[in-house]
């Protein structure tokens, strides 16, 4: 916590002083372009280390000042420092005159060597400013900076832990101050001296900062790790000039006198100070260098590559044109023409973007994948982009400096305007073509990912199938992104497993448990789940709950995962591998994987849904199939044929609710010519009754075969086996009675049905003899002593037996 209080207050002041120098600096340059009557001009200077006089300007020299007087006072106050003369500029305002005392070396002016100078402070109003001036100033000293300023805190303030964000922070301060400059008349008294310390230390120290990156970034140099001492062989020579540098510029402002002794004794090291510098430089170069080619992680190699290409892009064009100027002895905005060097200063861009982006990045995309979505972002419809509108105002500009030529004709401004706004118009679609060349150019043998995938996401919605859908996914993945490895794993008795995996040479052995640490994040997250291996804050490293999980994840070697997620369920995910190109997945694959991922698993859960419902469709006609061989087989199990019995007529008939049941009845021809009746009531519907009715009838044919007569005797049996064969819950209401033809004798036993009736017609009423005597109903208990009763049937008499099915129907 107190190391984090220290990184946010170094960056907060750090920030204040950026914040102030560059506003400062900005608000000066602003007035210099709009030529604001507020701004002087500069009547003379001194040296760093003399009170000599080194420049004379036009005010100055009409004054009376000759170059090397020197300068001793300044408005009566002595000058012991370069600030007395910078508070007079700092107050001064056009129209004003400075008082100067000055000496002559040489004793001119009849031997009074002092002489009081009164020089005119006039404004810088008199320098014209075109628009190449207008657009060097402002890219050069004060977007860049400032843009460099915010981009390093961002940075810091992003990875406050990271050392290459911080040292990031130190370049970006150090390239501002190098192309912005000084003006140390912009503040006065503790804040001047400040201002020289922090511009002083950052403007000497920016090659220090690139070495550091080169042997940090993106890993350590292994000779570093080794011998870290070596690195301090350069940095304390050259901190030891910056330190000089601190102290001449900060002893120039203070004690001239006293500066210049020491200014002299170490002038003789000046003709060595470029070693430590220029050996500085070249051990970055060396270890990007060195390091591009011994990286082993392609994340490294990209970063790097990134690095080289992205520098050498935006310092070359600028460089070209500062050698120009040099050589043509003119300022930088005037070595070449305005549309040249235009895009010379723009590209400087590049140079904070590109160390900002490789330190900042999860993963760096390659140099090609980079190129097109720049262009893709700088093109963009309907994005506010600031290369178009850079590009705008520098059509603008130009049509301003036509309209506003002397004796330009009504004629020549209407084609300039009409040929701006044309231009203007034509930006979008030059922009749609230079995407096109940019994919033919790096992409030409790549697919449409982004049509791939989204038809992908619209076909996988009506399949519901679950092998084709796989199948499907996998395959149009692999083939839109180049992923050679892809696994789908799907959630099968509480284990995910791969249920098709496409590029491996064995199939996968892995499983995860549905309560499995990744699975789990899948499932909270909703959203695909980068895999890095070679990061340490990654979620597979820093979670322990994935540690057994962690080599599995190395078996389908991993590098996305997307969740098949349906509402708060996890029915399976996807393993993406790496790309053929080693590139990452970018926000945009992310953005199109999800969506065909969702359908996937939409489609997937509808599949499961749609294989449940056949099944249960199968499962349904094999059952009435079944249900059907069984009723048939019930059928079977009924009298089939009714022998002829003497002096009697008699029939049957059972119609099962379910297709087949527990109802039954029976007839049977039994030894001495009796005849056998019987019925009953199994308890349940469906199958199960069906079975124990088939069981109550082979006891009861296996008992009346014998013969018998004793009818409770025999019900006592069929109780027994039937109780034998069924479950506790089971049992049935079974009638049994014996006819005897000869005697018109019928003895039964009632084993708690629905008793029989007789009925019998005495003249003209009719009788009902219920035949109830008999015992319980069968099955239930294991022994019961069953008691038999006997009627004698007349002549006209009716015999009706019957199941609850007659007596309990409803409408």
């Amino acid at each position: 916590m107190r190391r984090e209080y220290i990184y946010y207050v170094t960056l907060i002041v750090l920030l204040i002083i950026s914040g102030v120098y560059q506003a400062t600096f900005s608000y000066a340059q602003v007035q210099y372009l709009t030529r604001s009557p507020e701004i002087i001009r500069w009547p003379l200077n001194t040296g760093a280390f003399t009170p000599a006089i080194t420049f004379v300007g036009p005010e100055a020299e009409q004054a009376g000042v000759r170059r090397d007087d020197l300068l001793l006072e300044v408005n009566g106050r002595p000058y012991t420092g370069r600030e007395v003369l910078f508070d007079a500029y700092h107050e001064a305002r056009p129209g004003d005159s400075l008082s100067l005392k000055v000496r002559r070396q040489n004793g001119e002016r009849g031997g009074d060597n002092e002489e009081v100078l009164q020089v005119s402070i006039m404004p810088v109003a008199e320098f014209s400013t075109g628009i190449a001036s207008w657009v060097f100033v402002l890219v050069l000293y004060i977007v860049m900076p400032a843009f460099c300023i915010l981009l390093g805190f961002g940075v810091a303030a992003l990875k406050p832990h990271d050392v290459t964000a911080w040292l990031l922070l130190a370049l970006m301060i150090s390239f501002g101050l190098i192309l912005a400059g000084f003006d140390p008349v912009l503040w006065k008294g503790w804040l001047r001296d400040v201002m020289v310390v922090y511009q002083s230390f950052f403007q000497s120290t920016w090659a220090i900062w690139m070495m550091l990156l080169g042997i940090y970034f993106p890993e350590r140099l292994e000779l570093d790790r080794r011998f870290p001492w070596i690195k301090w062989i350069f940095i304390i020579p050259s901190a030891f000039f910056v330190l000089k540098n601190i102290t001449v510029a900060l002893g120039g402002l203070k004690n001239i006198a006293a500066i210049g002794q020491i200014a002299a004794a170490l002038r003789p090291l000046d003709g060595i100070a470029v070693v430590p510098a220029m050996s500085i430089k070249g051990l970055f170069f060396a270890a990007i260098g060195y390091k591009g080619g011994t990286a082993t992680a392609p994340d490294a190699r990209r970063r790097l590559r990134l690095l080289q290409i992205g520098t050498s892009i935006s310092l070359t064009p600028s460089f070209i044109v500062f050698i120009i100027s040099l050589v043509k002895g003119v300022q930088p905005a005037r070595a070449v023409p305005f549309l040249i060097g235009l895009p010379a200063w723009l590209l400087l861009f590049l140079f904070p973007l590109t160390f900002a982006y490789v330190i900042v990045v999860h993963r760096a995309l390659d140099v090609r994948v980079v190129i097109r979505q720049g262009v893709r972002y700088a093109f963009a419809r309907g994005g506010v982009v600031v290369l178009r509108a850079l590009i705008i105002i520098a059509i603008l500009l130009v049509m301003a400096s036509q309209i506003n030529k002397p004796d330009v004709r009504r004629v020549d401004i209407i084609l300039t305007i009409g040929i701006g706004v044309t231009l203007i118009l034509l930006l979008r679609r030059l922009g749609e073509r230079l995407i096109a060349w940019t994919d033919r150019r790096f992409f030409r043998e790549a697919y449409n990912s982004e049509q791939i995938l989204s038809e992908l996401g619209e076909k996988v919605r009506t399949m519901v199938e679950t092998g084709p859908l796989l199948e499907t996914v996998a395959h149009r993945i692999s083939e839109s992104l180049h992923v050679p490895r892809v696994a789908l794993l799907l959630a099968n008795d509480g284990m995910y497993r791969p249920a098709y995996a496409l590029g491996y040479e064995q199939p996968p052995d892995v499983s995860f448990s549905e309560k499995a640490a990744t699975a789990e994040l899948l499932k909270q997250e909703g959203e695909p789940l980068r895999v890095y291996f070679d990061d340490e804050d990654s979620w597979v490293n820093r979670t322990p709950e994935v540690d057994g999980e962690r080599g599995m994840l190395k078996k389908l070697d991993s590098q996305l995962l997307l969740p098949l997620a349906v509402k708060e369920r996890l029915p399976g995910f996807i393993s993406l591998g790496p790309k053929q190109s080693e590139e990452p997945y970018s926000n945009t694959d992310l953005r199109l994987l999800q969506s065909v991922a969702t359908q996937a698993g939409l489609a997937l859960e509808n599949s499961r849904l749609t294989e449940r419902i056949a099944a249960e469709v199968a499962q349904r006609e094999r059952l009435n199939r079944e249900l059907e061989i069984a009723r048939e087989v019930q059928e079977r199990l009924f009298p089939q044929k009714l022998p002829s019995i003497t002096g009697m007529d008699y029939c049957g008939a059972c119609r099962p609710a379910l297709g087949v049941g527990g109802d039954y009845y029976d007839f049977l021809l039994l030894p001495s010519d009796r005849f056998g009746i019987a019925i009953g009531d199994v308890s349940g519907k469906g199958i199960a009754a069906a079975l124990l009715m088939a069981s109550l009838q082979a006891s009861l044919r296996s008992q009346a075969i014998q013969g018998t007569d004793n009818v409770a005797e025999l019900m006592g049996n069929v109780n027994r086996l039937v109780y034998d064969a069924s479950a506790e819950n089971r049992y049935a209401t079974f009638f049994y009675a014996q006819y005897e033809p000869s005697t018109r004798n019928l003895t039964y036993v009632n084993a708690g049905h629905n008793p029989p009736a007789v009925l019998r017609k005495n003249g003209d009423e009719w009788e009902i003899i219920r035949l109830d005597a008999g015992g319980a109903v069968v099955g239930l208990l294991r022994s019961f002593p069953y008691s038999q009763a006997s009627v004698t049937l007349e002549t006209g008499d009716t015999l009706v037996a019957f199941t609850d099915g007659i007596s309990e129907a409803m409408n």
